[in-house]
């Protein structure tokens, strides 16, 4: 095998022991033995356990916001566009975690702050497609105009992060979908263009919409 391959076999493995031990049991040993090496091996290709659980946690994003983009293009209108995104990131973190035990997820999520970096870029790819999706709708007069897409977009996002841990654990996934089909559908609507007027009938854009001093959860101005 190359030097690539080798190391997405370590980084399968990693995973895979990452989600039954939890990261903190989880030993440099574990990983090697899963993936058939010694542990002076793995050092070739990581510095130690957490560069390991870091490109994993990098991999996993690229995955998912790939398949959330290819979810929402598949959609026209905004609120269509809004709930496939919805729908693929709920049924990709489901997956992925369906075989951790629920102290293994909680472990993951006391992580956040030795990963902070990753964590704001995980969120700035959610508010890039948040945001251009409810660009979009307004600016095809599906949705009224927004004097803050940004404070909005995060709020959205919130949410979303909320249903995370209840996706993860709740028996009924298809009831939980359901549930969050009917808040999209809410928000929608508080949102719609009943006059079915275009953007520029009330003298503003979706540019004109941009909330520069919106923050992320963590208090960081989104830019």
């Amino acid at each position: 095998m190359s030097r690539e391959e080798k190391r997405k076999v370590l980084l399968q493995a990693a995973s895979e022991a990452l989600m039954e031990y939890g990261p903190h049991k989880t030993t440099l040993d574990d990983i090697a033995r899963r993936a058939g090496m010694s542990k002076t091996s793995l050092y070739y290709y990581f510095r130690d356990k957490n560069e390991i659980v870091r490109a994993i946690i990098q991999g996993y994003t690229e995955q998912l916001i790939d398949l959330m983009k290819q979810a929402a293009a598949s959609k026209k209108s905004a609120e269509d566009r809004m709930f496939a995104l919805i729908e693929a990131r709920s049924r990709f973190l489901a997956e992925k975690t369906r075989h951790a035990p629920r102290e293994v997820i909680q472990e993951f999520r006391s992580l956040e702050g030795v990963f902070e970096t990753e964590k704001e870029l995980y969120l700035r790819a959610h508010l890039d497609l948040v945001r251009g999706i409810l660009e979009d709708g307004v600016s095809r007069g599906e949705m009224r105009p927004l004097d803050n897409l940004e404070l909005i977009s995060l709020v959205l996002i919130s949410s979303m992060f909320g249903c995370d841990r209840t996706f993860a654990f709740y028996d009924r996934p298809d009831r939980m979908m359901e549930a969050m089909k009917q808040m999209n559908r809410i928000f929608f609507t508080g949102l719609r263009n009943d006059s079915g007027a275009p953007p520029a009938a009330f003298g503003q854009t979706p540019e004109s919409g941009r909330a520069p001093e919106a923050k992320t959860p963590h208090g960081r101005r989104a830019s």
